[in-house]
């Protein structure tokens, strides 16, 4: 375990000098404070990357050397993100939608972020980053189902059904709200979350969460590894905070069986379309959401060789290519009239996001 976590923090090194510049060169100064931009967006950045590359100028201060100067910036960039956050607690996604069109809610971009909060407040000294967590707690309130517990409509004109992932998010962001304001309520709320995750495990296909069910219990989008991944990586957070250590445990061994399907599917090499079904996810090796359940599952000697294999891959990449690794190909089916369905500072943001709580659980329960 000690020379892999070597091999990851060498890579990683070498990862967060690139991050770190081209965030730097993002950055803007404002009245109050500091801000940072998505140009290809045409405006700052959202909520989500914002904190996202506010976490990885702390980590890359913190544990890389970069100049002390980044934890006055990641402050600053938390604060520009709570101005960002709607009045109903929602962080929006301003990707993809018309001019003048409100920014889309979806919980996702909560989940996303939870975890950048709770570092940012805790290492950064970003008392901001507990009032966003207070207010995505009020968001998810509203977005709770009335009658199932520890399920959560992804977005507010999705309520047809369970989508499981989104749930995992909402769990993560009620889980670190809890750690950081110690009122109980945000505990049991993401401990239900945890019971529903485990009792729909396995229910269709052994081993397996579907992508998303109807109320009734049929499937509405079938297995995915990618979101499998994302439910084990933030359900960690969620095991992070339990007490009901029986739960815990139980929950643990919920993980343990996900994780394994995810490495036989890698093992296999099985084509992408038997293991994404909808038409945007990407393979295994170019989902962070993977790289990250991969670190937290790494008491498994496949999940600890197969983070490397990826990260050694994301690395190579990058240094052939810079940050530009990271720019999305452009496609001629978008609508000109919309903002980017996705853009370099949101793909890499979320890589260095990814990463950075990668690291930091590797430094917090190791």
């Amino acid at each position: 375990m000690k020379q892999w976590k070597e091999e990851i923090n060498l890579l990683s090194k070498e990862l967060f000098e690139v991050f770190n510049n081209y965030f730097l060169k993002e950055i803007v100064e404002t009245d109050d404070g500091y801000d940072i931009k998505d140009e290809e967006l045409g405006s700052m950045a959202s909520a989500c990357t914002t904190l996202e590359a506010a976490l990885s100028l702390l980590v890359s201060q913190r544990l890389f050397k970069a100049d002390e100067k980044n934890k006055e910036y990641a402050r600053a960039l938390v604060k520009s993100a709570l101005k960002r956050q709607h009045s109903d607690g929602a962080l929006g996604q301003p990707f993809y939608i018309l001019p003048q069109q409100e920014e889309t809610k979806d919980i996702a971009e909560i989940g996303a972020c939870a975890d950048a909060l709770y570092y940012l407040y805790l290492y950064a000294d970003a008392k901001e980053a507990k009032d966003i967590l207070l207010g995505t707690a009020r968001f998810l309130d509203k977005m709770k189902h009335p009658e199932v517990k520890g399920v959560y409509y992804k977005r507010p004109n999705a309520k047809e059904h369970d989508v499981l992932n989104g749930d995992a998010y909402a769990g993560a962001s009620l889980m670190r709200t809890y750690q950081v304001t110690k009122d109980k309520k945000y505990h049991d709320l993401a401990k239900e979350v945890a019971i529903h995750l485990i009792n729909r495990f396995s229910v269709h296909s052994e081993n397996w969460w579907p992508y998303a069910e109807f109320f009734d219990g049929s499937v509405n989008v079938g297995n995915s590894l990618s979101y499998q991944a994302t439910i084990v990586a933030f359900g960690h957070d969620i095991l992070s905070g339990l007490e009901d250590k029986e739960l815990a445990k139980e929950f643990q061994e919920v993980l343990d069986q996900a994780m394994i399907k995810i490495l036989d599917c890698i093992e296999q090499d099985l084509p992408l379309k038997e293991v994404e079904p909808v038409w945007w996810a990407s393979s295994w090796n170019l989902c962070p959401e993977v790289l990250l359940a991969l670190v937290k599952q790494r008491h498994m000697p496949r999940a600890r060789e197969y983070a490397l294999v990826q990260l050694e891959e994301i690395t190579q990449g990058v240094r052939e290519k810079g940050i530009s690794y990271f720019t999305p190909p452009k496609k001629e089916e978008a609508d000109p009239q919309r903002t980017p369905v996705t853009t370099t500072f949101r793909k890499a943001s979320t890589m260095a996001g990814i990463l950075s709580y990668a690291l930091m659980d590797i430094e917090e329960r190791d």
